[in-house]
């Protein structure tokens, strides 16, 4: 609880309200779901406020409500499966670990659970283990395309450029409005070499801030570390709230300085 404070009070402040207000009076999201939480207490309720309260940054309390389910019914995977997550997006994977496992162990046919559990692995640089996972899932639900995208993603890291695209577009054919797929439908292409294919797909997303980091990307990656600067500051620009793209910045200055690059 005590890492799940401090990640909390690292998060980007909720808009400003009067000091009246508390956070669960002024978000309509948040108040309906505690109110539902507060009539029908269920494992399902509870899981659905610390959604909220993860939509808000306020960790601590997202963690309060799943341990609240989790005492409700410790045998509900959906939990855990949360759990392994909450922890996994706050930055600490390795404590979502041992909760990724137990989501599978009372959900094993779950393929949600598995490409959980594979996301975890990955954040923790166990490559292969996550590969296996994402095809568990697949093995499960032939159409579950965000585990076809999650593969995708693992195959570009690995440097097979043509699996991580016919993944990619395979997710895109299951489900076309899936944004992360288009994005790394673009990082594959730009693996591969083909800069034309990768910024289209980016276009494709729709998203400009994520589009013109994955540029930024692109282009550290082919050492074009000027470029990338400019993408990784635009994004910024567009999206002030998104600290990586400042944090690639800083890696493409010091990646220029280090060739002697203006």
């Amino acid at each position: 609880m005590a890492r799940m404070r401090a990640v909390s009070a690292q998060a980007r402040p909720a808009p400003a309200v009067p000091a009246s207000l508390t956070i669960e009076a002024s978000d309509a999201g948040l108040g309906a779901a505690l109110a539902k939480a507060a009539l029908t207490p269920s494992p399902a309720s509870y899981r659905a406020v610390a959604a909220e309260y993860r939509r808000l940054n306020v960790f601590d309390r997202a963690h309060q409500y799943l341990a609240r389910a989790v005492a409700l019914d410790h045998t509900d995977a959906a939990n855990y499966d949360a759990l392994a997550r909450l922890w996994r997006d706050s930055g600490f994977p390795q404590l979502g670990l041992a909760e990724a496992y137990r989501a599978v162990y009372y959900a094993p046919r779950s393929a949600v659970a598995r490409n959980t559990l594979g996301t975890v692995l990955q954040a923790l640089g166990q490559r292969s283990l996550a590969h296996d996972e994402y095809v568990k899932a697949l093995e499960i639900d032939p159409s579950a395309a965000y585990a076809l995208n999650n593969l995708c993603y693992g195959y570009t890291l690995e440097g097979e450029t043509s699996k991580a695209i016919a993944a990619c577009e395979q997710a895109l054919k299951l489900q076309p409005d899936l944004t992360a797929a288009r994005n790394n439908l673009g990082l594959a292409h730009a693996a591969a070499g083909d800069g034309a294919a990768a910024r289209a797909a980016f276009a494709s997303a729709g998203d400009r801030a994520t589009a013109l980091y994955n540029t930024g990307i692109v282009h550290l990656a082919q050492r074009q570390f000027g470029n990338a600067v400019a993408a990784f500051q635009a994004a910024h620009a567009l999206r002030p709230e998104m600290k990586n793209a400042l944090a690639r910045v800083n890696q493409a200055k010091a990646a220029a300085a280090a060739v002697g690059e203006e």
